[in-house]
């Protein structure tokens, strides 16, 4: 495998997609970055499926990175991302090996989920496009050296460029070119990176905003299932977004426990704080637990007040840790 940049998959906890590659970029080139990936600069969202833009379900989105790249946490090493068009469709992937194997360049591809990778939640059961990282292409075999991620985590594949060529041309960067989505996306970095330091300051301005965020976010009106033959993929979009948001307490988890060890709060604050954030672990889990046993069930209706009471208890518990930050720091 002839590669642009040898990478190692980020994987301390899900973010998405998006996220997670430029924090396995990030901590490849500067590995202090790691403690960036763990600030709670998040926010909760709402996104329309891709299956039905009418169903919405809740999300979590880091600041910036789509709106504002100037203040995303990464531009000090990503310094932005630079748009490709394929000039020739029919030979887009001579393109694509000359940015690979002769630029040295990681690209980051548009792709149709439906057909790209085999244990993808939308494997041969929805149309999802978004954009995978290559990094990689193999001359003898054809193959091309992809990080990505399915019910296995985010994580290194191969594939065949039969296969690629088939997920690009139907991505809707492709089908839908009105929509002006790039084919593809490579990467400029910055020369002199600077190490990241995780400061307290930073999480209490963050816990601040979350504080009076969580106390509008409302959940009425999400995971509203119409009646369809198409339960379990809604069920599978659903999950998609409860995943983020119970991986994002796990990374708090970290964030925590960073704190204490490079003592910018005291064992006694921090052990506080990982009691709450226990429990609204064990909460979005049991939650998540709950969509999957429909899957498996018969009975294919949510008890929507029952799951909305929940989760607006877990999050009255995450103002009630983060207000702890506000309250006390060394």
């Amino acid at each position: 495998m002839q590669y642009s940049i040898p990478l190692t998959p980020y994987n301390d906890f899900w973010m998405n997609c998006i996220l997670n590659s430029h924090y396995t970029i990030a901590n490849q080139l500067e590995p202090s970055y790691k403690y960036a990936s763990y600030m709670n600069d998040y926010s909760y969202k709402t996104w329309g499926a891709a299956i039905d833009y009418a169903f919405m379900t809740p999300t979590i989105e880091v600041l910036d990175y789509s709106t504002n790249w100037d203040n995303y946490i990464l531009s000090k090493v990503i310094v932005k991302e630079e748009p490709i068009f394929f000039k020739d469709m029919d030979n887009f992937i001579e393109e694509l090996k000359h940015i690979i194997v002769e630029k040295k360049q990681l690209v980051k591809i548009h792709v149709d989920l439906f057909y790209w990778l085999p244990k993808n939640i939308a494997w041969e059961k929805f149309h999802m496009s978004h954009y995978s990282i290559i990094n990689g292409y193999n001359p003898e075999t054809n193959m091309y050296a992809v990080l990505d991620d399915d019910i296995e985590g985010y994580r290194t594949h191969e594939v065949p460029e039969e296969r690629l060529i088939r997920s690009f041309m139907n991505s809707t960067a492709v089908t839908t070119p009105a929509s002006g989505e790039p084919h593809a996306f490579t990467y400029q970095f910055n020369d002199d990176i600077e190490p990241y330091k995780l400061l307290i300051q930073d999480v209490r301005c963050n816990a601040e905003r979350l504080v009076e965020e969580l106390s509008q976010f409302s959940f009425d009106g999400l995971w509203n299932i119409p009646e369809t033959d198409q339960f379990d993929d809604y069920i599978s979009i659903s999950l998609i977004g409860i995943n983020i948001i119970e991986n994002r307490h796990l990374g708090n988890s970290y964030l925590i426990q960073s704190l204490v060890e490079l003592d910018q709060i005291d064992e006694a604050l921090g052990k506080e704080m990982s009691r709450e954030n226990k429990r609204i672990q064990q909460g979005w889990k049991a939650i998540k637990q709950i969509f999957i046993n429909k899957t498996l069930s018969d009975d294919k209706k949510l008890n929507l007040s029952l799951i909305h009471a929940k989760a607006k208890e877990l999050l009255e518990i995450e103002k009630g840790m983060w207000s702890l930050t506000l309250a006390v720091a060394k």
